[in-house]
């Protein structure tokens, strides 16, 4: 009964998304991207920013759940029969048999149940507060999936929906970058990028455990380099779209993970610098989306820690209201999030480092590179084994793959999107050179390293034997399916992820004041609770109030 219970949910979370990202696709960009994945992707803005703006005046309870969920369900039973029936079906197919292997045993990421979780519980018990990171400072650099897992958690469907969405995002996809390989006819680069992304992909993101606040910016962030490689030197009005798209998707990456943001490069080698009407192009719609995104966040923003963007300082405007002290300090919090990392706690003396004197220049190199240097190989390792096979198997093939007459060459193209993707990867590597930081530099930039390299060897591509690169994609699946299925049977969890725990909370009764509760925990971390909660609640926190707003000072 639980399975069915979960099942329906996550049969009305994909229609809600899929049902606003319809009509808004429709409504503002005229179906100019008919994928399934820009339609999630722009069902779930639509519903976050809504979230967002909602949390200022409400707390997302019950009721705003309802009602975003029950519109969108109208929404979709009035416009289903004139859309893609088909499309929407093979999806809800493939969510109804694929979630539990998703899911089933599994445990949520491991900063879930720390502050992912408990920030969904301040969403939906208050509405915004000032100053609440000074309760946690990671609830300072939050997700804006929160905000909409927040929206479509409520007491009316199973508590799974919390995890849903990373799981549809993952599947939407892998469905969207599937119907490419398999509808490929001859071989080409982009072809080759996808193969190599997409069996990655399926190769190392394989468990739920690992779709944590990082998932969806990096499948955001390969959509679009698959949707600019498309289009380089092709299809103009398509540029012309993606180039719109630029300013929205950077304002989604920097509410999603700040060393994401510069991601946005990308969108630059669309544009022609020499024609300088390229501003002419540009969709006064575009520059509205991208605000309406952008400004609540960085409001919220404020609201919550005084800084525009925490915990960046010199975005910070000191207040006497809510200022953040103590580890919440912008400086502590900014210092102990490069800190970690660079690595110092793989120091063979960490305890008697003197950890500015660790951070400053490169002298945390030699130490990151025996670290965090090595975790980050082993992760890319499928992605160099794919590549060698690859490369082997074109060498050995090589008649088959060249031809005098050059047909298929955007060399320069591909050297200066590698060198606008170098350099979102040198601000990751020296403010924070930890892999989930900087995934889609670090992948994007070895897949076309490699696509470069190939072609010093290959000028042009004319084959039409596709068989050994989609098999490499086939087996990916397989293997997939084979890891998820023998980590289900070798497991001893019980089948959904662990997400509410009643054990060892401490209520603070009217601790603070007689409305606000907050709980703390001692030795574990909050998990999903109906108030607030943070295992890091300083003992002399101190709660004002202005109006009907509450302010939280140290």
């Amino acid at each position: 009964m639980q399975l069915l219970f979960a099942t329906i949910t996550f049969i009305v979370i994909f229609t809600t998304l899929y049902s606003y990202g319809q009509v808004i696709s429709k409504n503002i960009y005229n179906n100019k991207f008919e994928d399934i994945f820009f339609k999630i992707l722009i069902g779930y803005t639509f519903i976050g920013t809504l979230t967002l703006v909602v949390h200022f005046f409400f707390k997302i309870n019950n009721l705003i759940s309802f009602l975003i969920v029950a519109l969108a369900i109208i929404f979709f039973v009035l416009s289903y029969f004139k859309n893609h029936k088909k499309e929407f079906l093979i999806i809800l197919f493939l969510i109804i048999f694929l979630t539990p292997l998703f899911y089933g045993y599994s445990d949520h990421p491991i900063d879930a149940n720390m502050y992912h979780h408990p920030y969904i519980s301040y969403l939906k018990s208050e509405k915004i507060i000032f100053g609440i990171a000074n309760i946690q400072f990671r609830f300072g650099h939050i997700s804006f999936l929160q905000y909409v897992q927040s929206a479509l958690t409520n007491d009316y469907l199973h508590m799974i929906s919390i995890s849903s969405i990373n799981i549809i995002f993952y599947i939407s996809f892998i469905f969207f970058i599937s119907e490419k390989i398999f509808n490929q006819k001859k071989f080409d680069y982009v072809f080759l990028i996808k193969i190599l992304i997409a069996s990655f992909l399926l190769i190392k993101f394989a468990r739920y455990r690992e779709y944590g606040n990082d998932l969806i910016p990096l499948l955001v962030g390969f959509y679009f380099f698959i949707q600019i490689l498309e289009t380089l030197g092709n299809n103009k009005i398509y540029q012309k779209n993606l180039i719109n798209l630029a300013l929205p998707f950077c304002a989604f990456m920097f509410a999603h993970k700040i060393s994401y943001t510069f991601s946005v490069l990308i969108f630059l080698v669309l544009i022609d610098f020499k024609k300088l009407n390229f501003f002419k192009q540009i969709n006064f719609r575009y520059f509205l989306v991208f605000f309406v995104i952008l400004m609540p966040w960085l409001l919220k923003n404020y609201i919550t820690t005084s800084c525009f963007v925490y915990p960046i300082e010199i975005s910070c405007l000191p207040n006497s209201l809510y200022e953040l002290s103590g580890l919440a300090n912008p400086s502590n919090a900014s210092f102990l999030t490069e800190v970690w990392s660079k690595g110092f706690i793989d120091h063979p003396d960490w305890q008697n480092l003197d950890l500015k004197e660790y951070m400053s220049g490169f002298n945390w190199l030699s130490t990151w590179m025996g670290g965090h240097f090595i975790k980050i190989l082993e992760i890319m390792s499928p992605l160099f084994f794919i590549s060698f096979l690859v490369f082997f198997y074109l060498f050995i093939n090589k008649k088959s793959f060249e031809n005098k007459k050059p047909f298929y060459n955007f060399k320069k193209k591909y050297i200066y999107l590698w060198f606008l993707i170098f350099v979102g990867l040198f601000i990751w590597f020296y403010k924070a050179p930890v892999y989930r930081y900087g995934a889609f530099y670090v992948i994007s930039i070895t897949v076309l390293s490699f696509i470069i390299f190939l072609d010093y060897f290959f000028k042009s591509r004319i084959s039409i034997n596709l068989k050994f690169f989609k098999n490499i994609f086939l087996i990916s699946l397989v293997f997939f399916t084979l890891k998820n299925t023998l980590r289900i049977y070798k497991s001893d969890n019980p089948f959904f992820p662990r997400t509410v725990n009643e054990i060892n909370k401490i209520e603070f009764k009217n601790f603070y004041t007689e409305d606000l509760k907050m709980l703390t925990v001692d030795g574990d971390v909050c998990y999903y609770t109906k108030s607030i909660c943070s295992h890091e609640i300083p003992r002399g926190i101190k709660v004002k109030k202005l109006k009907n707003y509450y302010i939280l000072t140290q």
